[in-house]
């Protein structure tokens, strides 16, 4: 149904004027949505006009779904993107659930979307100790992935192929496959592309099972990894790829800098032990990565003011601990925000190894969440059911009597 028949519905119905306008549209608090947007969209709302019309040019062609996206989160729990009309069975009341933006700049829908990407990542997981390892590059290639956001994969699939290597030795390839394996890892990766100073930073966060399986898809234990082999071999399978990707003849000076920069390859640790990140359980190592992929690059807790024209926000500093308050105009914050908008479909959690979907070992893995319990754990992620747990209230209840209400029909 769109808007024109949601009026003409509305016209042949006896409701409190306070709720339409002249239009039928929504304009009385009991009919908008319980949903706040926050601060971010506020930004948006108040200068995205202004600053698209003057930097059209370059967001249309660095960042192309930019526009698309901002005006998603503008428009995220208002009539602009629907709503489902829910009607009291006993009085007649109506209520209007506004449809959400799910996009990737709004920090309300993150919220939904990191719980959801957790429990994908959960389901997959085996009952087993897992290991956290960081891929990172230097500060001087990071403009190279700026440029060419899809060349992002090329970080996924050099750490893909660094930790294949490493684990099965020398790896030669053959006409009937890619690599001659003995042995395949189960691994998720991350991408995360922010340091806390909003810098624009791609990198890969692994969380690997302490598992292998041979050619006989059975489970062996494998908790030895070899960092420095790491480092070195995630290098030079990095640098022939971006070499590949950009041209030998614009890459090669940059590629033979980064071989007499870095003796002992990029910088590959295992968080938990190096930097002292320590989580209570993989549930919780889960839900700080997917934090990173499904919200924008500043979590709203940050920004300690806004203005209309200037955003301040707080930062500790990675290195030290030491606390930063930064102050930038309503332009500046945008552009830190957009730099971080990755394409369109593009995935930012992958999985690999017998941790991928089309992996055949499903029958014979012992996963964290049981296979009974998994229908229970999503349902608990439809949205009536987050409310309740988020806000303790029912979305759905009639305002007037108390009873459950039914949806009538939609409007898109």
């Amino acid at each position: 149904m769109d808007i024109n028949q949601f009026n003409c519905w509305a016209k042949n119905h006896i409701f409190d004027d306070s709720k339409f306008d002249n239009d039928g549209f929504i304009i009385s608090e009991n009919t908008k949505s319980f949903k706040s947007t926050g601060i971010i969209a506020s930004i948006f709302q108040d200068h995205w006009d202004s600053y698209y019309y003057k930097y059209k040019n370059s967001i249309d062609s660095l960042r192309p779904n930019a526009n698309k996206e901002v005006h998603k989160i503008i428009d995220c729990a208002n009539h602009n993107l629907g709503f489902t009309v829910y009607s009291c069975p006993h009085c007649d009341e109506i209520i209007f659930s506004h449809h959400t933006c799910k996009g990737k700049l709004c920090s309300s829908c993150g919220i939904k979307s990191q719980k959801i990407k957790t429990q994908n990542v959960l389901e997959k997981c085996i009952n087993c100790k897992h290991r956290h390892i960081t891929f990172t590059i230097p500060n001087s290639l990071c403009h190279w992935f700026f440029n060419f956001l899809p060349s992002t994969s090329i970080l996924f699939e050099s750490v893909n192929d660094t930790i294949y290597s490493v684990i099965n030795g020398k790896v030669k390839k053959n006409k009937s496959s890619k690599y001659n394996l003995k042995y395949s890892p189960g691994f998720f990766a991350f991408l995360h592309t922010f340091g806390r100073p909003l810098n624009f930073n791609p990198h890969i966060h692994v969380i690997i099972a302490e598992y292998i399986v041979d050619k006989n898809k059975e489970l062996k234990k494998f908790n030895y990894f070899n960092y420095e082999a790491l480092s070195k071999r995630f290098m030079k399978i990095l640098l022939d790829k971006m070499e590949k990707y950009f041209g030998k003849k614009k890459f090669k000076d940059t590629k033979n800098k980064m071989y007499l920069t870095y003796k002992n390859g990029f910088y590959v640790n295992n968080k938990l032990e190096d930097d002292g990140y320590k989580f209570s359980s993989i549930e919780e190592l889960i839900r700080y990565l997917t934090r990173y992929c499904a919200r924008p690059a500043m979590a709203e807790s940050r920004i300690l003011n806004y203005d209309g024209n200037n955003i301040t926000f707080c930062y500790s500093d990675h290195t030290n601990e030491e606390y930063h308050e930064e102050i930038n105009s309503a332009f500046e914050f945008i552009t830190k925000l957009l730099r971080h908008l990755l394409p369109e479909n593009f995935k930012s959690i992958r999985s690999y190894g017998f941790y991928n979907k089309s992996s055949k070992l499903c029958d014979k893995l012992k996963y964290i969440i049981s296979r009974e319990k998994i229908k229970i754990k999503r349902d608990l992620l439809k949205w009536k059911n987050l409310i309740l747990t988020s806000f303790n209230r029912i979305p759905i209840v009639c305002p007037l009597c108390g009873e459950m209400m039914k949806p009538e029909f939609e409007v898109s």
